[in-house]
């Protein structure tokens, strides 16, 4: 008999999980969401409207039953801290999937941290949930390899996703095997986590940066539609968008110009 879960989510990452489940034939019990999150700009079905195709209760976490038994509580990419009583609720584990390495990579800035400090390899983790913010014991930190020069908090946030969706599904596996899942503690040492505000603070760039510095800084903060890296000129925020990324954006929009205009020819011709 495969396990029981209560799947807490959002963004793009959290519908492929819940599809995982319902392939692997595990027994969703809940997915619960946040109102609050407001991704209209994400194309595809959100996770609520995935959950409602197959019939799955959706809740919030407050409306969630407290007399539930369920084998795993899993937040995947879920945007609220997991209420102690909600992590209680899984009996072989409550389980967050974090789009970054632990224990270095905690909190808010990831994948900016990544790129600011030149990190040679990134990450994502799934640990089991405590009372702390991303401070609860490893289950596994899946590792590959980055060039910090040529990312940006967008595409490396690609990859982490693309990476974590793998370590989703050897979390299956190694449930499905049952037993106890394997716990390592964070090293104390390594630990590092920043808030919201400290993330923001991290977005201005330093007055005296070099143009080097500068074009890290605005790919460490390039993920629309979020703000940018800025600096403060004559008492005006003014965000800054990377050179790589200019060079993109070009090519995307520029990408139909001969085909739109032999259109327009051929129009001409009839």
């Amino acid at each position: 008999m495969k396990p029981s879960i209560v799947l807490m989510g959002s963004k793009p990452g959290s519908v492929v999980a819940l599809n995982i489940l319902l392939n692997r034939g595990w027994d969703v019990k809940f997915v619960v969401v946040s109102r609050k999150s407001n991704y209209t700009w994400l194309e595809g079905p959100t996770l609520e409207e995935e959950a409602n195709k197959s019939n799955i209760h959706v809740l919030t976490q407050s409306e969630l039953p407290k007399n539930i038994s369920v084998d795993f509580i899993v937040s995947y990419m879920f945007r609220y801290r997991v209420k102690l009583d909600v992590i209680k609720l899984g009996k072989k584990g409550a389980l967050n999937f974090h789009a970054g390495p632990l224990p270095e990579y905690g909190g808010w800035a990831f994948y900016n941290l990544a790129i600011l400090e030149n990190a040679k390899e990134y990450g994502c983790t799934c640990h089991f949930m405590d009372e702390g913010f991303d401070t609860g014991p490893l289950l596994k930190v899946n590792r590959f390899p980055i060039n910090a020069n040529e990312e940006t908090a967008y595409s490396l946030e690609r990859k982490a996703q693309q990476e974590m969706i793998k370590l989703f599904v050897e979390f299956c596996q190694m449930a499905e095997m049952g037993g106890t899942l394997p716990q390592v503690a964070q090293d104390p040492a390594k630990v590092r986590y920043l808030n919201q505000s400290e993330f923001e603070k991290l977005k201005e760039i330093p007055m005296d940066a070099d143009e080097i510095t500068k074009q890290k800084y605005a790919r460490a903060f390039w993920y629309p539609p979020y703000g940018c890296a800025f600096v403060i000129h004559n008492g005006i925020k003014l965000e800054i968008i990377p050179t790589i990324v200019k060079e993109e954006v070009a090519s995307l929009l520029h990408q139909d110009d001969v085909k739109d205009l032999y259109k327009i020819s051929e129009n001409l011709r009839e």
